[in-house]
């Protein structure tokens, strides 16, 4: 129903995967009009996307629905390499050096459960997926864009003043903006499914097959009932006209998976069989406009690392309180911080996963020979390597990505401190007292005031920066103070008698203290290595938090 101001809403989001669902439960919790839609009947029943990376699973925790994928994942921590038949070696991510996330693993959880939680809670949260809805244009001017449907579809068009697209690797957002999706199609075919697997094996853990010109996988999902299978088939064709799903029997991939694992291999009761294609393509401009773009729409790449997925729920939970911080009353200059922060990510992920895919995947003949005589004593030394491995997990994660300075990342001042985790960095957890943490207090996907003392507080000093900080507090934001104290208890202080979490936000001294601004997403905005409250006033101001009044206005 249109507006009494000519909008429909103030938020599109198109498509419903989980880039998608992600923007929309984020935006409908900051109190945005947002509509989303998607020209599916109904959600996705394959698995796809399966790796739950930590940095994506800290985001669920924050709008707790972290243990709602937990309910139904299977936690994988470590993987496993065989060459030619032989296990050479492997990461084991119990031995990684990760005590800032709580989930110091890769959690593996099919694509449609992802999408299932999600929309559960948009359900909850009083948002439905219109679905059937299939975009035919998108046309935009100075005040709002106009999302036009087929005809077929129920009602013509959708006015918004901002449009997300998030509608695919497809996107018909992307085209009607005209963007170039660069890049090129790998030559290879993949033959992938879901199924039982009955092998010699456990099925604990990711493994991974080299063996000449093809690669397989193996990943656990459902105990011994279903797990993921993988080969890659060379081709020397060009690929580019070749369509990017295809039916296959399940005997063809049970045949190339036994010749690439040497094993004798059973595969049976299979819930989703395909034969793919993929591409490495991304776009120059994450917004045109009042218009963006996130997750496969804007950055595809190969299945290497298993980051697709992740980055996307990443880009929408960048953008998301971006845009209602406009809407709200913040100056619309903060969005075009959503394509300076994400697209060198995007474009990261999609040149690391190349590189990765090709010196795995992409050898042919006397080149695939080489690359399995030295992935046998390569993968064995990196096995006994603690440093190597915590790289590895960490980059996997996608919990080191940080950002430079912005309209809603403030240089810290010369005379600040070097210590700790700086503006643009990701704030980390760590404890804070039996069963208590820093992630426990950033709680809600909005900003939060952090005012940390190693200085032991007075009662009356306590009590006086609570009441400073509370003033600032409202819908969007809180406040939290973490201190050491003189004697007793004070209202609105978690005391700690560890020095731990001082140590991970870089407060080496006993006399140090600091004040940090948290974001939604997860990244420091701000920092101060003092307690003076005034100081963040004009950041706060720019980021239309200051005085708020709650859910965002219909403004921008």
């Amino acid at each position: 129903m249109t507006r009494s101001d000519g909008f429909d809403c103030d938020v599109l989001v198109v498509g419903a995967g989980p880039t998608g669902l992600m923007a929309a439960d984020l935006l409908k919790r900051w109190g945005v009009d947002v509509r989303i839609v998607d020209d599916r009947l109904e959600p996705s029943r394959e698995s796809r996307a399966f790796a739950v990376a930590a940095r994506s699973m800290e985001l669920f925790l924050s709008i707790d629905l972290a243990d709602a994928i937990l309910e139904r994942a299977v936690l994988n921590s470590r993987a496993r390499m065989h060459v030619r038949g032989r296990l050479v070696g492997g990461l084991d991510f119990d031995t990684v050096e990760a005590p800032d996330t709580p989930f110091p693993f890769i959690t593996l959880h099919p694509q449609s459960d992802t999408e299932r939680v999600l929309i559960e809670d948009l359900s909850r949260l009083g948002l439905a997926v219109e679905r059937g809805r299939t975009v035919r244009g998108v046309v935009q001017d100075a005040t709002g864009v106009t999302a036009q449907f087929e005809a077929s579809a129920a009602g013509g068009a959708i006015r918004s003043r901002y449009l997300l697209g998030a509608d695919g690797a497809h996107s018909v957002v992307r085209k009607a903006l005209g963007l170039a999706f660069a890049g090129a199609q790998y030559p290879q075919t993949f033959l992938l499914a879901d199924c039982r697997v009955d092998w010699p094996l456990d099925h604990a853990g990711f493994r991974g097959f080299l063996n000449g010109e093809r690669v397989g996988l193996f990943l656990p999902l459902d105990g011994t009932a279903c797990s993921r299978v993988m080969v890659t088939e060379p081709r020397q064709a060009d690929a580019s006209d070749l369509p990017h799903a295809t039916a296959l029997e399940l005997g063809e991939l049970e045949r190339a998976f036994a010749a690439v694992s040497e094993l004798p291999v059973k595969l049976s009761d299979p819930r989703w069989v395909t034969r793919f294609h993929t591409s490495h393509r991304g776009v120059d401009r994450y917004q045109v406009g009042r218009v963006f773009l996130a997750g496969d729409a804007a950055h595809i790449h190969s299945p290497a690392g298993g980051q697709g997925m992740n980055t996307g729920l990443q880009d929408a939970a960048n953008l998301a309180w971006k845009l209602a911080a406009v809407l709200r009353g913040a100056a619309p200059d903060l969005l075009a911080s959503y394509d300076s922060e994400r697209r060198p990510v995007g474009r990261d992920v999609v040149r690391t996963t190349d590189a990765m895919f090709e010196v795995v995947a992409g050898r042919t003949g006397w080149q695939a020979a080489a690359r399995d005589l030295f992935a046998r004593p390569a993968a064995a030394a990196l096995s006994h390597l603690p440093t190597v491995q915590t790289a590895a997990f960490r980059k996997l994660a996608e919990i080191d990505i940080a950002y430079g300075p912005s309209p809603c990342v403030e240089p810290p001042a010369p005379s600040a401190g070097a210590h700790g985790p700086q503006p643009g960095q990701r704030a980390p957890n760590a404890p804070i007292a039996r069963h208590r943490d820093v992630f426990d207090l950033l709680s809600g996907a909005r900003f939060t005031l952090l005012a940390l003392s190693r200085r032991p507080l007075e009662r009356d000093e306590a009590e006086a920066l609570v009441a400073r900080l509370r003033m600032l507090e409202g819908p969007a934001i809180a406040a939290r103070v973490v201190a050491r104290l003189t004697a007793g208890r004070v209202e609105g202080v978690e005391p700690t008698t560890t020095a731990t979490v001082f140590a991970a936000y870089g407060l080496p001294d006993e006399e140090a203290q600091a004040l940090l601004l948290v974001r939604p997403d997860g990244y420091l905005a701000w920092r101060s290595d003092s307690l003076d409250v005034d100081a963040c006033r004009p950041l706060l101001r720019r980021l239309a938090l200051e005085g708020s009044a709650g859910n965002p206005a219909a403004g921008g």
